[in-house]
């Protein structure tokens, strides 16, 4: 037990021997022998005393105590076992009031010590004379070690810069600084003001003593400052080590008691939280009953902006003038800037820019900043909504609410703002979607456009309908009686009536407009995020080429719908109450127009269905085409040098003369259609002509058609026919919507990665576990991976070898989440990674493939990413990876613009822009695979070392035996087991799978 616990600690075990030592050191001095238990445990409220552990072991709890009473249930801080020293941390005034619902509690830690403990109790001041320094050395090192657990539950430090024990250091503000795992460092604040673990409440400067920084433990400049660290027998020498150490304890039981009003902040969350959900439930409930009454259907806000802060009510304002409800996400805004509230709420956003006369243009709802802004977003956060008058409203959550109605945006207004804002896009739920879900979600927002679409395509087929009639009474009326004045009239009715025809389809083109361009954003849009958002799997099922064809597909849908083919499909539609007048005037000669209406249905459904087989081949074949063209251009060069040019180019050729043949046929079976639709309409006429002759002829001869109505019969049977013309003309090109929405819909219906039942993971430390871990990468396939366990402590530098097959790689993508184990499990500071919000995860994660490539653009952009962070980050990120001495050779330094793949750049300088790409956002974990090969030993000393001062885990999987001779753990893969594990002395030393690797490459 006493092994286990100091090893939990990242301390070494205590030899028994060394306890006796101790102990008889301590029998110079006044002191008591104690036989304690968990019946009589005991407050450390005396820092003058302290507690050796001869035997057994000590339980210690941080519990709220008031008038020397514990009245609440504490937490958890370690176990102390036998061989170390208690150190009484005395009591914390006030920061009950953190702790306990009544005033004037204190916070102090509690000793529980298990059955059989034997303590020495004695004065802190006899073990503070020099002949106990280097005893007193490990005491103090281990005692901070139980507390940073203490202060830090579960290990959750930051990434952080490691800390060098150097007097004198200058730090700017906002570095983050801790120690390697096994160090002690005190950190004394010669100018300036430091803050233990980023907290305000926990800063220090330059009159104050130094605080030590252990394990998990670290330090932020919240200022420029100049630093001197030094190791515990300096502070002892410099007689600093007691005051030093009574400020500490303050600081750690202070940040316990934060811990501990977080903790009941949460659970009393919980339920509140449950009961909120049944509240909105019932809320929306109701208010959907209610809107039955509500003619406009408005909603009250709610969800988020409920106590939120400022910026959080922005967004959800935001968000739900989208059509977004934050509060159905299944997740907590996290964060202090919107980027980072969007991500917490799996939303995606564009940061843009206000120029120009934006506010007096119909827009998006934007979250904008009133005063100054940046990466920071330092301004007062603002909702910039659209009004239906085309106007702008700004609401600002501070003054009027996050459900205020807001005051028109003026040029006043628009000065006040930073220039720059938020958009937020919608993204289709977490479920598969059908084209309907598909239809309704493009929709929304345009219940508007959509009414007026069909007003006006009603109101035009119904003025359309003066043409016949006014026909009818020509031929009837006016023309035989010589009626002039009459017929003057009659024209200038048709005319008005053109007139308002012509009107109707202009509102309704403009209408269409509005509708084509929002559901394309929006459902293009939604697509790609849904694309984003899918598991890793998914995509081995398809090219690049394909996929991106596929994705498209929905664009070409919507253009499908909402194009040409929809205003023909209107046109007919609403050119059935022409079918209506045909009945109105003839019942018989309805018929009969009718049935050869539905003859020439019927030949373009046969002929659609015939088309309907080669439009989906030649469909399915342009996406292996595409991707085909795709791999031939990226591997042109290796095309080049292996003279395989012209293989490639009869590889492409095959398929080519296929959809050739495809095309021609789809094409000349749309001819015959369109030669079928030319003639209908003369088979239409003829019909007509000879119903009339035959069945509708009197018993004496004379027909019982008058010329008028047998004029406005025809007028109206040629625009009934018009219409089923073009909608037969265009229903070829419509039939291509069946293979679209088909190769579309494994994009669709493939459920995302990320749930919204999925936990963040917080802040985590680097601390990994495979356990168990069986993986192959079909069902009957062998596993790659076969009952694979390890850990990796936090801040470890841990390196996988192995010959090619051995399941390096695998393990790596079953450590990002791309892959899920058959069996067992991976886990991150002990939270189950199955569980997880992998994105949030991979955002603490920064990897270096060995085949990785560069993007277009700047070095800064290749660097930055679509991190919001500025040009210092940039260049630290540079110097870390040694690449900036070669950034500044450069004409334009950070602004030279590379090429796809960085062709411009050697094979080291790619390799090293890439290692800073994934350490600019100081990430907990690195991830190396084979991403120094093309590194000279000069360069890669430097990197090694700029890396190895950084407090992260590092994950590496070499090739090149000689880059990991600093490793403090190698695992030795082979046939998807560990066969070998040890640093490079020892393995080499084995002679075994390691050293037989090691031979082969010094050969």
């Amino acid at each position: 037990m006493t092994a286990a616990s100091s090893e939990s600690a990242g301390l070494p075990a205590i030899d028994p021997e060394l306890v006796e030592a101790k102990a008889e050191l301590l029998a110079r001095i006044d002191g008591v022998r104690r036989q304690v238990g968990y019946h009589n445990p005991f407050l450390l409220d005396r820092p003058d005393l302290i507690w050796l552990v001869l035997e057994g072991a000590v339980d210690l709890y941080a519990v709220p105590v008031r008038d020397g009473e514990v009245i609440g249930v504490g937490i958890h801080v370690g176990r102390v076992p036998a061989g170390e020293l208690v150190f009484s941390p005395g009591l914390v005034p006030s920061a009950g009031a953190l702790v306990a619902a009544e005033e004037g509690a204190d916070l102090a830690l509690r000793a529980v010590a298990v059955m059989g403990t034997e303590l020495f109790e004695a004065k802190r001041a006899d073990v503070a004379e020099g002949d106990f320094d280097l005893i007193v050395v490990d005491w103090l090192d281990r005692w901070i070690g139980h507390m940073a657990g203490l202060a830090v539950p579960g290990a959750g430090a930051r990434a952080a810069e490691l800390l060098e024990a150097e007097p004198g250091q200058g730090v700017p503000a906002g570095r983050v600084l801790g120690p390697q795992p096994e160090d002690v460092i005190w950190v004394q604040c010669n100018s300036g003001r430091v803050r233990l673990m980023g907290l305000p409440e926990l800063e220090y400067g330059r009159n104050d003593p130094p605080i030590p920084v252990a394990r998990h433990l670290w330090v932020e400049t919240a200022e420029d400052a100049i630093l001197s660290p030094a190791y515990t027998p300096t502070v002892l020498f410099r007689d600093m080590a007691w005051e030093a150490l009574d400020a500490f304890h303050h600081m750690v039981l202070t940040a316990t008691a934060r811990r501990l009003a977080e903790a009941a902040e949460q659970d009393g969350g919980r339920l509140e939280t449950r009961r909120d959900a049944s509240r909105r439930r019932f809320e929306t409930s109701l208010g959907r009953i209610g809107r039955l009454l509500d003619r406009h259907g408005q909603t009250e806000a709610a969800g988020l902006a409920e106590g939120a802060g400022p910026l959080i009510a922005a967004v959800d304002r935001v968000a739900r003038e989208t059509g977004i409800d934050p509060a159905s996400r299944g997740a907590k805004p996290r964060g202090r800037r919107v980027l980072d509230i969007a991500q917490s709420l799996r939303l995606r956003c564009r940061r843009v820019t206000l120029t120009g006369d934006w506010w007096r243009r119909p827009g998006a709802p934007l979250v904008a900043f009133i005063g100054e802004t940046g990466a920071g977003e330092r301004g007062r956060p603002v909702a910039l909504l659209p009004a239906a008058d085309g106007r702008w409203r700004l609401v600002d959550p501070e003054t009027e609410g996050p459900a205020g109605p807001g005051r028109p945006v003026t040029r006043a207004e628009v000065d006040s703002l930073s220039g720059e804002g938020w958009m937020l896009y919608r993204s289709f739920p977490a479920k598969p979607m059908s084209v309907g879900e598909v239809w309704r979600f493009g929709l929304y927002g345009l219940k508007g456009d959509v009414r007026t679409i069909m007003t006006c395509g009603l109101l035009a087929a119904l003025t359309g309908l003066l043409t016949p009639i006014a026909s009818g009474a020509l031929f009837s009326n006016v023309i035989p009686r010589a009626d002039l004045q009459t017929h003057l009239w009659v024209v200038l009715a048709l005319l008005a009536g053109a007139v308002g025809i012509l009107t109707f389809a202009v509102v309704r083109g403009i209408a269409l407009l509005r509708l084509q361009a929002t559901m394309d954003s929006s459902v293009q849009s939604a697509v790609w995020d849904r694309l984003l958002a899918l598991p890793a799997p998914f995509f081995r099922r398809f090219t690049g080429g394909d996929l991106a064809d596929r994705a498209n597909s929905v664009s070409a849908i919507r253009e499908l719908l909402t194009g040409s083919a929809l205003q023909v499909g209107l046109d007919a539609l609403f050119s059935l109450v022409s079918l209506a007048l045909l009945f109105w005037y003839s019942a018989k000669l309805a018929l009969v127009a009718l049935g050869v209406l539905l003859v020439q249905v019927l030949v373009t459904g046969i002929l659609l269905r015939i088309q309907l087989p080669d439009q989906r081949a030649l469909l399915s074949l342009g996406g292996r085409i595409e991707g085909l063209v795709f791999q031939l251009l990226t591997g042109l060069s290796k095309l080049r040098v292996s003279a395989a040019e012209p293989r490639a180019f009869a590889r492409w050729a095959e398929e080519f003369s296929v959809r050739k043949r495809l095309t021609y046929r789809v094409r000349l079976n749309a001819a015959a259609q369109a030669a079928l639709a030319q003639l209908f309409p003369v088979l239409g006429t003829l019909a007509v002509y000879l119903s009339v002759a035959t069945l509708l002829t009197g018993p004496d001869g004379r027909p019982e058609f008058g010329i008028g109505p047998f004029m406005a019969f025809t007028a109206a049977f040629g625009q009934l026919t018009m219409a089923m013309t073009s909608l037969v003309a265009t229903a070829g090109t419509v039939l291509a919507i069946v293979p679209l929405y088909e190769r579309v819909t494994p994009i669709l219906t493939e459920m995302p990665e990320i749930t919204p039942d999925r936990a963040h993971p917080g802040e985590i430390t680097g601390r990994i576990e495979f356990s168990h871990v069986t993986f192959a990468y079909a069902p009957d396939a062998p596993p790659v991976l076969e009952d694979l366990s390890l850990t990796i402590e936090s801040g470890g530098y841990i390196a996988f070898v192995g010959e090619s097959g051995s399941g390096k790689s695998t393990l790596l993508r079953l450590l990002l989440g791309f892959e899920l184990p058959q069996s067992g499990g991976v886990y991150f500071d002990g939270m189950d990674q199955a569980g997880l919000d992998l994105t949030a995860l991979r955002r603490q994660i920064g990897v270096v493939l060995q085949n990785g490539r560069l993007m277009s653009g700047s070095i800064f952009d290749n660097i930055v990413g679509s991190w919001p962070l500025t040009q210092d980050d940039a260049w630290a990120a540079a110097r870390l990876a040694g690449l900036d001495e070669d950034i500044r050779a450069l004409p334009m330094g950070m602004h030279t613009v590379l090429s796809e793949g960085g062709g411009t750049l050697s094979g080291g300088q790619r390799q090293r822009l890439m290692i800073a790409r994934a350490l600019v956002h100081r990430p907990r974990i690195l991830v190396l695979d084979e991403a120094t090969s093309a590194l000279d030993n000069r360069t890669q000393a430097i990197v090694n070392d700029s890396i190895s001062k950084l407090n992260m885990t590092r994950i590496v999987v070499a090739h090149r035996l000689s880059t990991i001779q600093d490793a403090h753990q190698i695992y030795v893969m082979k046939s998807g087991r560990l066969v070998e594990q040890g640093d490079y002395r020892s393995l080499m030393a084995l002679d075994g799978e390691f050293a037989a690797l090691a031979r082969r490459q010094l050969l």
